[in-house]
């Protein structure tokens, strides 16, 4: 019997780099999704389209076979995703949980998250929280996922009358082979920039979230303004293309606000913007297709 997977990628409204300190984080799930296929077999197969096999993907891919350990039968999985790379959208999360969905489809969508992170973290060796894995495998659409990735508890929020865009710097880095792990030692190091960074972006959170609960488009927007110069001046993850786009927009009418996404050092740049705005170079993250989440949970057989 063969079964199929789907996980979405995931776009963070605020709380950048506080989910590996144990902060609260407001993920939201995009379109962009990684499927996978699984058949029986005597021996593992692993094909992902577009990638030639061996390739770094493939670890994480193998991170969650070995995190399963004997609960997983061999087979072939076939990989097919629209969540591009080192963009900043959690392409790693969204494979680990497609794999992870699809090999333990009985899995709790909760616990196939924290499967997936620990698969990442002990198997890959990047010291990541939470949010993503969670994200992926438990949002609803149109809402934010308030996860406090201390007790590991979450509740959703809709969001307000807005839209949200994507633009792509161009710039690609992964996280195994960037600063992110030694960022990380430096933000649980009190006294540091990347410490102060995650203090004050735990207050945006708070802020946020009373943003959400009365729908309020501008005031979102006016904290990731103020999110991406933390990242650019405390936390030190920025680089030029996104600085440069960052300003850009700030001149644009009907732009709430926007700030580099994901892990940094490379990726993308996030526009919260006025309903119906479009803008060049623009990718609509959220659709009314129902592809945002499958079932509310990221993961079906």
């Amino acid at each position: 019997m063969s079964l199929r997977s789907s996980a979405p990628g995931r776009v963070n409204l605020l709380g950048e780099h506080v989910d590996h300190q144990g902060g609260v984080v407001l993920p939201v799930a995009v379109h962009l999704r990684t499927t996978v296929r699984y058949a029986p077999g005597e021996a593992w197969e692993i094909a992902s389209e577009g990638h030639a096999p061996g390739g770094a993907w493939e670890r994480y891919v193998r991170a969650v076979i070995g995190e399963l350990g004997e609960a997983a039968e061999p087979g072939r999985l076939e990989i097919a995703s629209t969540v591009p790379e080192g963009a900043g959208l959690a392409s790693s999360a969204a494979l680990e949980v497609g794999v992870a969905g699809v090999l333990a489809p009985d899995l709790p969508p909760l616990e196939l998250a924290r499967l997936c992170r620990r698969a990442e973290n002990a198997r890959v060796g990047v010291p990541c929280g939470l949010m993503d894995q969670v994200a992926s495998a438990c949002a609803i659409a149109g809402h934010a996922v308030v996860l406090d990735c201390g007790t590991e508890t979450f509740f959703h929020l809709p969001l307000p009358e807005m839209e949200m865009l994507l633009f792509d710097t161009g710039v690609r880095r992964t996280l195994s082979d960037s600063p992110y792990a030694e960022r990380a030692e430096e933000a649980a190091t009190p006294g540091t920039l990347a410490a102060r960074h995650v203090a004050e972006e735990r207050a945006r959170v708070d802020k946020a979230i009373d943003c959400l609960d009365r729908g309020d488009a501008r005031g979102l927007g006016a904290l990731l303004w103020e999110c991406h110069a933390s990242l650019r001046d405390l936390y030190r993850c920025s680089f030029g293309a996104a600085d440069v786009l960052v300003e850009r927009l700030m001149g644009v009418p009907g732009v709430y606000g926007a700030r580099l996404v994901g892990g940094g050092w490379g990726g993308c740049v996030l526009a919260l913007v006025e309903q119906q705005t479009r803008l060049d170079g623009g990718t609509l993250l959220l659709s009314d297709d129902g592809l945002s989440v499958h079932g509310g949970t990221g993961y079906a057989a």
